[in-house]
């Protein structure tokens, strides 16, 4: 697939949060945040992928192609910190995002013989989850890529270009929210 946008995030100091928390409340958690994060994504028209522990991909442009697959995921991912906001006001836990948006060229396909499940590999994967690893809590962080599609659509912060581990120095912007 040509055209996609992915979409990561992960919750910060999760790790650290889930050894003091009851698993049941835990899971719990998880479930009302990513069922309210798969709405979200939904409502773009954007699929989620799957979630890892507490990491979370989408992508928009597979399996069907979208034009506006950067503006889809940049709206969604505006949602998602909104409600991760709102709902850190109301619940007994205060969880901390942070979001990574690449886009570019990506491999789809189910792969195995048991627990069929449709996966996405390639270096624009890869390259989102790094730029994930290197936005801040609660903040969205774009590669140059993606935000030269959708630079005239939202407001932005040019960030210093960062070294990043196994892609060499990379330019992003935080999404100005």
């Amino acid at each position: 697939f040509s055209n996609v946008t992915v979409f990561f995030s992960d919750i910060v100091g999760f790790t650290k949060m889930s050894a003091k928390l009851e698993p049941k409340f835990l899971i719990d958690e998880l479930n009302e945040i990513f069922t309210a994060f798969d709405v979200i994504i939904e409502k773009n028209q954007c699929e989620r992928i799957k979630t890892i522990g507490d990491a979370y991909l989408a992508v928009c442009g597979l399996p069907l192609e979208n034009g506006d697959h950067a503006e889809n995921i940049v709206k969604a991912a505006i949602e998602i910190l909104a409600y991760i906001k709102k709902r850190n006001k109301e619940a007994p836990v205060e969880w901390n995002i942070r979001i990574g948006i690449h886009t570019g060229k990506v491999i789809g396909g189910v792969v195995g013989i048991k627990k069929y499940i449709y996966d996405v590999f390639g270096d624009t994967i890869n390259t989102a989850s790094r730029v994930e690893t290197n936005s801040e809590p609660m903040k969205i962080n774009l590669s140059e890529i993606t935000y030269s599609l959708v630079k005239d659509k939202f407001s932005f912060v040019e960030r210093e270009p960062i070294d990043v581990k196994g892609k060499g120095t990379l330019r992003m912007y935080f999404l100005d929210v």
